[in-house]
């Protein structure tokens, strides 16, 4: 159906919001087209969830104003804003897990028999025709909770579309998908956009804004700092409007490698992942690759002790191993940065310093007892090297941000004065200054001869920091390539195409 591509959605002009004096939004403008995908990007604390809690209804504004279809509005609340087709799909998906799909999508604005009785049978006719239009194939009887989350982000958007969506805006909507999940999503996006929608984008992965995005509006504390058609810039652009530098070029070309520091070599867990074979040496990143199921976080776990794998070799400098637990890697200087930073990594209402130190306590120990001065000595110079911002070394992790999280987890791994250290999706929900920081913290470890194993969902990421890249397909390696063989198309052929 043909719509006015000219035709201004939405209009924010001035938008400014402050908490307890302290202005979090200030004088931020944005528009928004039919049939245009709009990203907004920054650090985080750069105002982007205020701007869309705003957008949303959540917050009013200490200061401008919001125009729909040229009309000036007051949101008063997020249904307020639902009501006049504006949906915003958070982070953190929101389906009942115990109702169907058709009960999901309609919550709240069920269809009514003309006795006021629900109509299921019209619900799920209504759901089957939408998701039949977004080319969604999922059963409306599907009860939510068997649905994966790539399956529960499309139910979500179909919902908004649902509730006849004008304004779509999508938080962080790739953070948990691979990259044939994010692919099935941005098809869905572009079918979207070509129906005339309007769709704000919020995303950390700058490849995806110069995939999906018309426009980009780009926010440093709480204030705009660049606006421009996405075809008009580059990588480098956006960056030094979002942290006030470039992105640092890394050359894992110019690395000396040395020694093999890890051999695996055959290892097995029946169901899990077979015959992995593998080496990876001193100064060496070696990244393990492949599709969300493909085994590599079993794998790292199984190298580290965390489970125990049927069979197989692991030599560490040439010494043959039998990790039990993680605590006998620990004391072969091996140590592994786990992937999920709440479930198994943080101790999220402790101290940074405890949850900096916890992995090595007898380091900070003498017969028996803590000496706290050394251990604050430790952390004092860790929050100074890896630039954690924080209030203090007594907070509480909880109240650091994500990429803040992330570095003490790094940092507790080096208490250890580890030789080979495993990274499980490092950059993981961290804004772009926290990944570049990250970067560079792990290039001047492989600088000292430290190996590294990296996992990561990011193609870009594997691409930019390996020194060869092992792909994992159904819990075996599909293949191992150079960096010179290294590619998008390379390494997704094999992980999904390999037979």
């Amino acid at each position: 159906m043909p719509f006015d591509r000219d035709r201004l959605l939405l209009e924010a002009q001035g938008l400014t919001k402050a908490f307890d004096r302290n202005v979090v939004l200030k004088d931020v403008d944005l528009t928004l087209h039919a049939g245009e995908v709009h990203a907004i990007v920054g650090e985080n604390g750069a105002g982007k969830s205020t701007l869309i809690k705003t957008l949303g209804g959540v917050h009013r504004p200490e200061a401008g104003k919001l125009l729909l279809d040229g009309q000036d509005t007051v949101l008063r609340s997020p249904a307020d804003a639902i009501g006049r087709g504006i949906v915003v799909i958070h982070q953190e998906l929101s389906l009942a897990p115990h109702l169907s799909v058709a009960e999901n999508i309609f919550l709240g604005h069920f269809p009514r028999t003309r006795l006021g009785f629900v109509d299921r049978r019209r619900m799920r006719s209504e759901t089957r025709s939408l998701l039949q239009r977004l080319n969604i194939d999922i059963d409306p009887q599907t009860l939510a909770v068997d649905l994966s989350i790539a399956q529960q982000q499309m139910i979500e958007i179909a919902k908004a579309i649902s509730f006849n969506a004008k304004v779509l805006i999508l938080d962080e909507p790739t953070a948990v998908l691979d990259e044939s999940m994010v692919d099935t999503l941005f098809d869905l996006i572009a079918k979207l956009k070509a129906e005339g929608l309007g769709i704000i984008f919020i995303s950390h992965h700058l490849e995806e804004i110069f995939r999906i995005a018309d426009t980009v509006t780009v926010l440093r504390d709480g204030k705009l700092t660049g606006v421009s058609a996405v075809a008009d810039i580059d990588q480098n652009w956006l960056v030094s409007k979002m942290i006030g530098r470039d992105f640092p070029e890394f050359s894992a070309g110019m690395r000396k490698i040395g020694e093999p520091a890890l051999e695996v070599k055959g290892l097995t867990l029946p169901g899990v992942f077979e015959d992995i074979t593998f080496t990876a040496h001193k100064g060496e990143i070696v990244g393990l690759a492949g599709l969300v199921g493909a085994g590599r976080t079993e794998v790292a776990q199984a190298i580290c002790g965390v489970t125990q794998p049927s069979s197989g070799e692991i030599r560490i400098f040439g010494r043959k191993v039998r990790l039990r637990n993680p605590k006998a890697a620990t004391r072969l200087a091996m140590a592994y940065v786990s992937e999920d930073r709440k479930a198994l990594g943080l101790l999220p209402n402790r101290p940074v310093r405890e949850n900096a130190t916890i992995s090595k306590l007898s380091r900070f120990r003498r017969f028996g007892f803590l000496r706290l001065g050394k251990e604050r000595a430790y952390v004092g110079e860790m929050i100074r090297k890896l630039d954690i911002r924080l209030a203090g070394m007594n907070v509480e992790i909880r109240t650091l941000s994500g990429g803040n999280q992330q570095k003490v987890l790094i940092g507790r791994a080096l208490a250890i004065d580890p030789r080979i250290l495993i990274f499980d999706e490092p950059t993981r929900g961290v804004d772009i200054g926290a990944k570049s920081e990250i970067y560079a913290i792990m290039e001047e470890l492989v600088s000292k001869g430290i190996c590294v194993i990296l996992i990561s969902s990011e193609l870009e990421e594997i691409l930019r920091l390996s020194d060869k890249v092992v792909v994992l397909r159904r819990g075996r390696i599909a293949t191992t390539l150079s960096r010179d063989e290294a590619s998008e198309s390379t390494i997704m052929h094999a992980a999904a195409l390999a037979g």
